[in-house]
């Protein structure tokens, strides 16, 4: 929990910035602290820790190795925080950096390793290793990025394109594979013989989606036919992963009407906002739609908050209330985590607006005000949420 506060704390720190002066704090660190803590100290973190309890079996996710290793990655998380704040790229931050990526690769052999000895199903472990190499494969970008900062490079391009890939092979990858993996074993019990082909079928077409999908982030830079052709067949291929989806989101539906309303709620925005997100990747091969989105910057960030809060955090959420770790029956939960989640829509519904807007006219300072505001509530939701987990623990204890 503390690393979802410390991301609302900064989240709420970036819009004071924003609309205040606040000469104290440089804007850039502060950006480079929050986004590197929120992947690595707070989704990746969860995720992979996910994947190791529920995905193998005790007699392995229990050994030594993994609380190692995934200590590693907590303790670089947090020294990524602490020296992109106080000093942006530079040496100590690296380090860090590269820690936290080293410790990945480590987790990654590891995983691998012990998932092939796993009886899970085919769909779900190939989910799962496919998360794991999208996870390596997109430290590429975050080295090239770091040879642009350090050789003071003006090469705009190469910056851009690693970044894109970077977040896609972080995006589309890792996050949203291995929250399959997660979601499909969870459910792999209690569904028909008919849906869990259909869940086989998505899941193999997502994964083949995903080296074609990366080069719809290059159509910003009007590339050569060979990239637009993989485009184009990237955007075919996410067009027949959003259809089995939705084909298979009825059932889905169904199978998750015996849960309680608000885990019902927490799995149905987030696989929603999954779905959106693959509807908004595929209309991105169209160079006016593209070229929109890669050039509007309000857009780009509603883009990043539909998958990092809405796929991935309310996942996390509805899961560890399905799970126990959240106390569904405390009134402080229920009302922390309506409290998120309406903060939640209320900033994709803001940035999306505010994107659009620009497209046609110079934006208003209002979006700048307004989104400050839903980033107090986001903030108190997070803490909240902390708040009913410590007297969840607290109330176990006793007993």
């Amino acid at each position: 929990m503390a690393g979802l506060c410390t991301v609302g704390v900064l989240g709420f720190l970036l819009r004071c910035k924003v609309v205040f002066a606040m000469p104290f704090i440089n804007y850039n660190h502060l950006l480079e602290a929050h986004s590197h803590f929120t992947f690595g100290g707070w989704v990746t973190l969860i995720l992979l820790t996910l994947m190791t309890s529920e995905l193998l079996p005790a007699n392995l996710s229990n050994r030594k190795m993994y609380y190692q290793v995934l200590g590693g990655i907590t303790v670089s998380a947090w020294c990524m925080l602490i020296t992109f704040f106080a000093k942006g790229y530079d040496p100590l931050s690296i380090i860090s950096s590269t820690l936290f990526i080293i410790f990945t690769y480590i987790f990654g052999y590891v995983f691998i390793r012990d998932i092939l000895k796993s009886n899970l199903p085919r769909h779900v472990r190939l989910l799962a290793i496919s998360s794991v190499i999208s996870l390596i494969t997109s430290s590429f970008g975050t080295f090239i990025i770091a040879y642009v900062y350090f050789n003071h490079s003006l090469d705009a391009m190469l910056y851009r394109n690693a970044l894109f890939t970077y977040l896609h092979f972080t995006y589309n990858g890792f996050f949203s594979l291995s929250i399959f993996a997660i979601f499909f074993n969870f459910i792999n019990t209690a569904i028909s013989d008919n849906l869990r082909k259909g869940i086989a079928q998505f899941s193999y077409v997502l994964i083949i989606s995903l080296v074609p999908s990366l080069f719809l982030s290059y159509l910003w830079q009007d590339p050569n036919t060979i990239f637009r052709i993989l485009a184009i067949t990237g955007s075919i291929i996410t067009s027949v992963a959003f259809f089995l989806i939705v084909k298979i989101s009825k059932s889905l539906n169904q199978l998750m009407r015996a849960k309680k309303s608000l885990i019902r709620f927490l799995f149905a925005i987030s696989i929603g906002s999954f779905i959106l997100k693959l509807f908004l990747q595929c209309f991105t091969i169209f160079p006016v739609i593209g070229n929109a989105i890669f050039g509007n910057r309000p857009i780009i960030m509603g883009f990043l908050h539909l998958v990092f809060l809405a796929f991935c955090t309310f996942f996390i959420l509805g899961y560890w209330v399905e799970q126990n770790i959240i106390d569904y029956n405390r009134k402080l939960t229920r009302i922390a985590l309506a409290l998120f989640s309406i903060a939640v829509l209320c900033n994709e519904v803001l940035l999306i607006t505010q994107g659009l807007i620009t497209m046609f006219i110079p934006g208003s300072t209002i979006f700048l005000w307004l989104l400050w505001v839903v980033s107090i509530f986001l903030f108190l939701g997070t803490i909240l949420i902390a708040i009913a987990r410590y007297q969840t623990i607290q109330q176990r204890n006793n007993h």
